[in-house]
């Protein structure tokens, strides 16, 4: 079942990108809503909007790991009616563990909305400030403020998959604890409590990314300054060296 559905999704996806992209200007739209319709697409569909852009591997990567949550929470709904009427713990981890995944999969949703609405964007606010609080209220949002979609696409990773192996672990506790089995309990618990400071760490380092980023974003780096192999005779060895260009005019 969940192969079949996996199938579906990725079928419509790719049919979807091919008829956008047979009629690529035909909408006529101005740019503020032409970003909108991707947006839309991919709120619809993840990954249908960056498919449309012609984001191939974004698009493919998107349209993937949602299929893969949506199959894993269509897995685990099913699975509750599997076991017995007796093992109500077992019923509800499995309910649990399909409600967490299928709220990972609208968030990761709206991140591939917002990845295509920046898509054409004109890059940041220019006030780090608010790109950090951006970053704070919905993971990677402000990395795509920033324009670094994939850098976003990784934060978004690290904060929603420790945010559900918390969810995870916190379900554990609560099956075991259920069961009267004290030590994994105990072990799921503070696994889950390790895991939430992991969590606020992610938070404050992507807050901090975003910052960085926007403030760098207006600097005025020249061409000519690059960074290039470099041979050392003195230790008589390859390294990585700066280079720097000085004119006398």
């Amino acid at each position: 079942m969940r192969g079949r559905l996996l199938l579906v999704i990725l079928a419509i996806g790719l049919l979807c990108a091919y008829a956008h992209a047979s009629a690529p200007d035909s909408t006529g739209l101005p740019p503020s809503r032409s970003r909108l319709i991707p947006a839309l697409q991919s709120a619809v569909l993840p990954g249908w909007g960056q498919l449309s852009q012609r984001e191939w591997l974004r698009g493919g990567f998107f349209l993937l790991g949602e299929a893969f949550l949506a199959g894993d929470a269509l897995y685990y709904w099913e699975s509750q009616y599997d076991k017995p009427g007796w093992d109500k713990p077992a019923r509800t981890f499995d309910h649990d563990i399909a409600l967490g995944l299928a709220t990972w999969y609208g968030l990761g949703a709206v991140f591939c909305a917002l990845d295509a609405y920046y898509f054409d964007a004109p890059g940041s606010t220019g006030n780090p400030t608010l790109t950090a609080l951006q970053s704070v209220i919905f993971p990677g949002w402000g990395q795509l403020a920033n324009g670094q979609h994939w850098k976003a696409a990784g934060m978004f990773l690290l904060q929603t998959g420790l945010a559900f192996s918390v969810y995870y672990q916190h379900e554990n506790y609560i099956y075991y604890d259920g069961l009267g089995l004290d030590d994994e309990a105990r072990f799921y618990k503070d696994d889950r409590n390790r895991l939430i400071w992991w969590s606020v760490g992610a938070v404050i380092f992507s807050a901090l990314d975003a910052f960085v980023d926007c403030h760098l974003r207006d600097w005025n780096v020249s061409e000519d300054l690059a960074v290039v192999p470099a041979y050392f005779p003195e230790q008589h060895t390859l390294g990585i060296g700066l280079r720097l260009p000085i004119s006398s005019r």
